[in-house]
C-alpha cells in the first residue's frame, strides 16, 4: 500500500513533464506487479497450495511479460532512438582520451546495433531475471520487515501474558530450498534445444527456450546457495566463518569476471545435487563399532 501511494504521488508529481499516456501506462504496470506481488507472498486460499518457488516464478513470468509489452512500446517512439544517439556520442566524446583502436571501435558502434543488443537481451530473459529478482528482493524485504513486527507484537504482548504469532511456514530460509528433480531433464533439454534452434534460425523458438533455460538456472542457483547455507548453519560451522564468507560473497558479486564464475560455480553446485546429497542429514542410532558406548 504505501508503494503504490507513493508511485501515484511521484507519477502525479511528474505529470507536468510527461504525457497523459506513459503515466496510465506507469500507473498500470506498477499497480499489476504489486498484485502478482501481493499474490507470490500472500496468495488466496485456492492458490495457497501452490509451492512459494512455483508461485515466485509464475508471478514473474507474469510480469515479465507486462515489462516487455511496455519496453516495446517505450522503443517504438522516434525520441527514444534519438535520445539513446545522443548518449552514445556523449560517451565517445568522454573517451577520446582512449587509444587508436578503443576509439576506432567505438565510433563502429550505432545506436540501432546498441538498440538490437538490448532488445535481444530483454526477451532472451532479460525482463524475467530483472522480475525474479525483484520479487525476491522484496520478498525478503517483507519477510524482515514481519519479523520485527513480530518481535516487537511479542515484547508488546508478552506484557499482557499473550503469545505472538509467527512467520509462516514458507519464510523458511533458503537452506531449505530443493528443486523437483525432473527439472533437470527440462534444462538439460532447454540447452540442447537452443543450440538446435540458434543454428536453424528459429527465432521465436529459440526466445522461449532461452526464458526456459534460465528459469532452470535461477531454480539451481538457488538450490547452490541453499547448499552452502546449510552448511554454514550447521553447529559445527564457526560463527565467524560465515560472516567472512558472506562478506567475501559481496564483494565477488561485484566483480565483473569473478562474479560470473561465482554464480557459475554455484549454479553446477546446484545441479550436481541431483546425483550427490549434500544436503543429506547424519543418521541417529547406536555407533557402527561394536564394543562403542560400553563403558557409559
Amino acid at each position: 500500500m504505501f508503494a503504490v501511494m507513493g508511485n501515484i504521488l511521484l507519477s502525479l508529481g511528474i505529470f507536468s513533464q510527461g504525457s497523459t499516456t506513459g503515466i496510465i501506462w506507469d500507473l498500470l504496470y506498477f499497480i499489476v506487479m504489486t498484485g502478482i506481488f501481493t499474490w507470490v507472498v500472500s496468495p488466496p486460499p485456492e492458490s495457497a497450495k501452490l509451492p512459494m518457488s512455483l508461485r515466485l516464478l509464475g508471478g514473474s513470468c507474469l510480469g515479465a511479460v507486462l515489462l516487455t509489452v511496455i519496453f516495446f512500446r517505450f522503443i517504438s517512439s522516434a525520441d527514444f532512438t534519438a535520445y539513446l544517439d545522443s548518449m552514445l556520442n556523449s560517451f565517445i566524446a568522454a573517451q577520446r582520451s582512449s587509444n587508436v583502436v578503443q576509439l576506432a571501435l567505438l565510433e563502429s558502434v550505432t545506436a540501432e546495433a546498441v538498440l538490437d543488443m538490448i532488445i535481444a537481451l530483454t526477451v532472451r530473459g532479460g525482463s524475467l531475471v530483472s522480475c525474479l529478482l525483484l520479487f525476491t528482493i522484496c520478498r525478503q524485504l517483507s519477510l524482515g520487515l514481519a519479523r520485527m513486527s513480530l518481535r516487537r507484537g511479542r515484547k508488546d504482548e508478552s506484557k499482557d501474558g499473550q503469545t505472538g504469532g509467527t512467520v509462516s511456514s514458507e519464510a523458511a530460509t533458503l537452506a531449505m530450498f530443493r528443486v523437483i528433480p525432473s527439472v533437470i531433464w527440462v534444462f538439460s533439454a532447454s540447452l540442447l534445444l537452443v543450440v538446435l534452434t540458434r543454428m536453424i534460425n528459429l527465432t521465436v523458438v529459440e526466445i522461449i527456450l532461452w526464458n526456459v533455460l534460465l528459469l532452470c538456472v535461477i531454480l539451481y542457483l538457488a538450490q547452490g546457495l541453499g547448499i552452502i547455507q546449510f552448511f554454514l548453519n550447521r553447529p559445527s560451522t564457526p560463527p565467524f566463518l560465515g560472516q567472512f564468507l558472506i562478506v567475501l560473497f559481496i564483494i565477488l558479486l561485484f566483480s565483473p569476471v569473478l562474479n560470473l564464475v561465482v554464480l557459475g560455480g554455484l549454479t553446477v553446485l546446484g545441479i550436481a545435487e541431483n546425483w550427490v546429497p549434500f544436503r543429506q542429514p547424519k543418521k541417529k542410532g547406536p555407533p557402527s563399532t561394536p564394543l562403542a558406548g560400553d563403558g557409559e
